[in-house]
């Protein structure tokens, strides 16, 4: 199991006892993990991995082995778990007969990151979002065990429509053939039921579609920004609209981050929109993004065994992205627009009703945290390909000239 430790022993005992050090992620997590113990003097001899596309490759001048070359390694060898797949990780070692097991919170909360020449992979912007992301999955357990409703992200989706029609969108926008805009009014009182049940929030996560095809996006931002649980406001866009006005000036509060997604040719405005943000001092991070997984299509139904899906689901680099939509809590947005949709059978129990006033907020904090921390998989997962390293991978943002057709489910 995932053993506790002070970084002063861990030291201790990788250099006075010779053990070896690897880190089991050889991802943007691995490479802030990396950072943080070259400052504490120890010594990182090898990354491992799960994806098969990474074995026998070097990444921060580390060699990347697979988890059968482990098997060769002494099980006195210090294992750090540098990625979002902690259980899965941990029972693999575990099976493998390794001992010294660890997350990665202690040394990343030691770290300092403000030299961001030290990070290679990973936007400035990012490292603080992608710490906070890990701490959660590490501390999942105890927030349950003690009655603890911490969310790390909730995404709110403002709108269906879209500048783009992205084929294989993992929103599913794609499916939409009439797209509405969110009710800002029933929005709103969500916003505040859902505020008054958890404890706190990291950061709220506004999207569609693309959010600023909601002329009110403003509204939301402003709504959002007042509550002190809220720490972030993530916008998310691909580039085709520029805020103007009003839907400009609400970028410029403190909490507020534009995520920018450049999918080349078809983030037509991408330059526009940097100098627009530039030139009135608004926070945003920008990446370059050619590829997707292959994760955005509603699949016929896949007659998975039940341990199957338990393994689809927790694999997921999508199964915590808690989200909102039309007065309904989803535990990930292919849950949501799927079932809004309805792609597939209506299911209550993968559902929190905010609407429903029948029920006690106390009530509605129980359903939440069931969502949160006990489901094992969902019933979308039997219509969904999945998002783990083992999914293929596509082109990004390639264009369908219409809505796709798909099958109704459920009435």
């Amino acid at each position: 199991m995932i053993k506790n430790y002070e970084i002063s022993s861990l030291k201790n005992e990788q250099i006075e006892a010779g053990k070896k050090l690897i880190l089991w992620g050889a991802g943007d997590l691995g490479e802030l993990s990396f950072v943080a113990l070259k400052q504490l003097g120890i010594k990182v001899d090898s990354f491992c991995d799960n994806n098969s596309d990474k074995h026998d490759t070097e990444y921060l001048d580390c060699p990347v082995i697979s988890p059968n070359k482990l098997r060769e390694y002494d099980k006195e060898t210090i294992v750090f778990i540098s990625c979002n797949y902690l259980d899965v990780i941990e029972k693999q070692l575990i099976e493998l007969g390794f001992k010294n097991i660890y997350n990665c919170f202690k040394i990343l909360s030691a770290a300092d990151y403000s030299n961001f020449s030290q990070v290679k992979y990973l936007h400035p912007l990012k490292i603080e979002r992608r710490i906070e992301y890990y701490k959660s999955l590490c501390f999942k357990e105890d927030y349950s065990k003690n009655g603890v409703l911490n969310i790390k992200s909730i995404d709110i989706q403002i709108t269906e429509r879209c500048s783009l029609k992205c084929s294989n969108c993992s929103n599913l926008m794609q499916y939409y053939e009439k797209p509405q805009n969110s009710d800002l009014e029933m929005l709103f009182k969500n916003i505040d039921r859902f505020m008054d049940c958890v404890d706190d929030v990291y950061e709220f996560r506004v999207l569609g579609g693309d959010p600023f095809m909601n002329k009110d996006i403003h509204k939301v931002v402003d709504k959002l920004k007042v509550f002190e649980k809220v720490k972030k406001i993530i916008i998310y866009t691909n580039a085709r609209v520029i805020p103007k006005n009003e839907n400009l000036e609400c970028l410029k509060h403190k909490k507020v981050i534009l995520d920018v997604t450049n999918y080349g040719k078809a983030s037509s405005k991408h330059d526009e929109l940097l100098k627009v943000l530039d030139e009135n001092n608004i926070a945003y991070s920008t990446v370059l993004t050619t590829k997707w997984q292959d994760c955005g299509r509603i699949l016929p139904y896949q007659n998975r065994t039940r341990e199957e899906n338990k393994k689809k689901f927790s694999n997921c680099c999508n199964s915590d992205l808690v989200s909102l939509l039309h007065g309904k809590l989803y535990r990930c947005p292919f849950s949501a627009n799927g079932t809004n949709l309805k792609a597939f059978p209506y299911d209550k129990t993968d559902i929190v009703d905010l609407n429903d006033q029948s029920i006690s907020n106390q009530e509605i904090k129980k359903q939440i945290k069931n969502l949160v921390y006990n489901k094992e998989f969902l019933t979308a997962c039997s219509y969904c390909n999945g998002r783990d390293y083992d999914v293929p991978v596509i082109k990004a943002a390639e264009q369908s000239s219409k809505p796709i057709p798909y099958k109704i489910q459920s009435e």
